[in-house]
């Protein structure tokens, strides 16, 4: 059974050239809003990350971004140790079957 916990996407956020604010500072910022930030380049200006899909709209609203490219979207399964995991256990789902079977 495939489960959907979050719709991720990796992004290219192209920053606005802005004398008081360095690439370091404004990736700071972008990781406030939720961006995972995996890499960012002082000379260009731009900060490569991932975030959830839903979020892009808001990233792309800020006065120091220039432009969003949203490179690849997918779909994250989270495995049930983890917090972000929305379903419900396997073996539930295991028991809510038998239980209907029965």
């Amino acid at each position: 059974m495939a489960h959907q916990d979050a719709e991720l996407s990796d992004v290219v956020v192209v920053l606005v050239d802005e004398p008081d604010m360095t690439t370091l500072d404004a990736a700071d910022k972008l990781r406030d809003m939720g961006l995972a930030v995996s890499d960012f380049d002082e000379a260009d200006g731009v900060v490569q990350g991932t975030i959830e899909t839903a979020k892009i709209r808001l990233l792309e609203q800020l006065e120091f971004v220039k432009h969003v490219r949203n490179v690849f979207n997918y779909i994250a399964d989270y495995p049930t140790s983890d917090p972000r995991n929305l379903d419900t256990d396997e073996n539930d789902l295991d028991s809510q079957a038998d239980d209907a079977g029965a």
